[in-house]
C-alpha cells in the first residue's frame, strides 16, 4: 500500500501556563485514528496543485521544496496549501489575508460565506474545489505563516499510509478555534504535558507520530520560541517511517533512529 501524500498543522497559541496546542478528537466511526486525538491535517488533493499564485504568500520555495522532500516548489507549495486548507475545514481557522493584509477575525468566520465554504470542504463522499471562492472572496493563503516540524511515513502494513509533513503555525490571535462535527467530534487546547500525561493515564488516545511530536513540543517554552526554531531549522524533519514489529505477542512500533520499541 502506497503512502499518500498529506499535510498536518501543529497550531499553537500562549496560554495563561505557556505553550498550549489544538487537538481535535477524530470521530470514533473514521478509518483511521478514530477516537483518537490528532492534529489537524488530510490528504494533498489535485487542486491544492493548481492554486494561483496571487491567492498565496510564500518565499524561499526551492529551499522549503528541499526540506520537505519534494521535487519542485510547486509540491511544496500543494503541501503547503493542503495544509491551510484541512486547517480551515477540520478547525474553523483560515490562515489567510485580505488585500490590506490584514488578517481574517472570528467575526469573518462567522459570516455564511465563510461557514459554507468551509461546510463544501467538510462534505463526505466529495471534493470541493476551493480556488474559485479564494479567488471571489480575495484572499491569500498565508503560506510562510507555516513552517516544517517534522516528517512522519505510516509503517508499512496499515490499511491506510499517509506521507506526512507536519507544519507548525501560530494560531492566528483573532480567530476560535472550532471543530467541524464531521471529521472530529471535539476540539481542546492542551499544553503538550498535559496531553501526554491524559494519554498515560488511559483517559484519551492518542497515536504514536502525535505523542512524539507533543514530546518535543513539551521542551518548548511559548508558542514564538517553537515556531522560530522550525522556521531556522532547528528542529528534527528527518523522514521517519517506523516499523511493526512483534515483541513478546505484543504489536508495538519501531522508531527508525532508537533501539526501544514503544506501544503503537
Amino acid at each position: 500500500m502506497p503512502a499518500i501524500d498529506a499535510a498536518t498543522v501543529v497550531l499553537v497559541r500562549d496560554g495563561h501556563r505557556g505553550l498550549e496546542v489544538l487537538l481535535l478528537e477524530r470521530h470514533i466511526d473514521s478509518d483511521f485514528a478514530g477516537g483518537a486525538l490528532v492534529f489537524p491535517g488530510g490528504k494533498v488533493d489535485a487542486a491544492d496543485h493548481a492554486v494561483e499564485p496571487g491567492r498565496w504568500d510564500a518565499q524561499d520555495l526551492a529551499v522549503r521544496a528541499a526540506a520537505m522532500g519534494v521535487a519542485s516548489s510547486e509540491e511544496a507549495v500543494a503541501m503547503l496549501v493542503a495544509g491551510v486548507r484541512e486547517t480551515f475545514e477540520e478547525a474553523g481557522v483560515l490562515v489567510a489575508r485580505r488585500p490590506d493584509g490584514s488578517q481574517l477575525t472570528a467575526e469573518d468566520l462567522a459570516l455564511p460565506v465563510f461557514r459554507s465554504a468551509r461546510a463544501r470542504l467538510a462534505e463526505r463522499g466529495s471534493v470541493w474545489d476551493w480556488r474559485p471562492w479564494l479567488a471571489e472572496s480575495n484572499l491569500t493563503l498565508q503560506l510562510d505563516a507555516l513552517a516544517l516540524w517534522s516528517w512522519w511515513v505510516t509503517p508499512q502494513g496499515r490499511h491506510r499510509r499517509f506521507d506526512t509533513r507536519f507544519f507548525i503555525a501560530i494560531a492566528p490571535p483573532d480567530q476560535v478555534a472550532e471543530h467541524d462535527a464531521v471529521e472530529a467530534t471535539r476540539s481542546v487546547w492542551m499544553r503538550p504535558s498535559d496531553a501526554l500525561a491524559a494519554q498515560g493515564r488511559d483517559e484519551v488516545s492518542i497515536i504514536f507520530p502525535t505523542r512524539r511530536n507533543l514530546a518535543v513540543l513539551a521542551t518548548y517554552p511559548d508558542a514564538d520560541t517553537a515556531w522560530r526554531a522550525a522556521v531556522a531549522g532547528q528542529v528534527d524533519a528527518r523522514r521517519i517511517e517506523p516499523t511493526i514489529v512483534q515483541v513478546e505477542g505484543r504489536t508495538m512500533v519501531q522508531h527508525p533512529y532508537e533501539d526501544e520499541p514503544s506501544i503503537i
